[in-house]
């Protein structure tokens, strides 16, 4: 029982989707892990299973998955980079899984390679 896992970093092209997964061993229905997240660790829910209303534009692009324990980013933004922390508590045990999300922005290496500067 527990969050397993040590913490990981993620690397994130912005326009793509994500799934921020809580690695939980837990098997309860009930569980329902708190995220928080940037901007400036804002917690994302509450036990309710809602969000944050205060979220911004973010409130409009996170969503949970069907088991209602992992977190998902789309389309993923700039903005999205940041340290997020997954919370359970079950049985008065407290577990936190942190995941450091890098994001990216698309990048066109094949119109780099055509380029005539490339070439000299």
């Amino acid at each position: 029982m527990g969050v397993f896992g040590a913490n990981e970093t993620v690397f994130l092209t912005t326009g793509t989707e994500h799934v921020l997964m809580c690695k939980t061993s837990i098997q309860d229905n009930s569980i329902n892990p708190t995220w928080w997240g940037p901007p400036k660790n804002t917690k994302y829910n509450t036990k309710s299973k809602s969000f944050n209303p205060n979220l911004g534009e973010k409130l409009n692009r996170i969503s949970w998955t069907k088991n209602y324990i992992d977190l998902q980013l789309e389309p993923v933004t700039i903005n999205d980079k940041g340290l997020y922390k997954c919370e359970v508590v079950f049985k008065e045990i407290r577990h936190i899984y942190e995941i450091e999300v890098n994001v990216r922005g698309k990048f066109n290496y094949l119109s780099k390679l055509n380029s005539p500067s490339f070439f000299f």
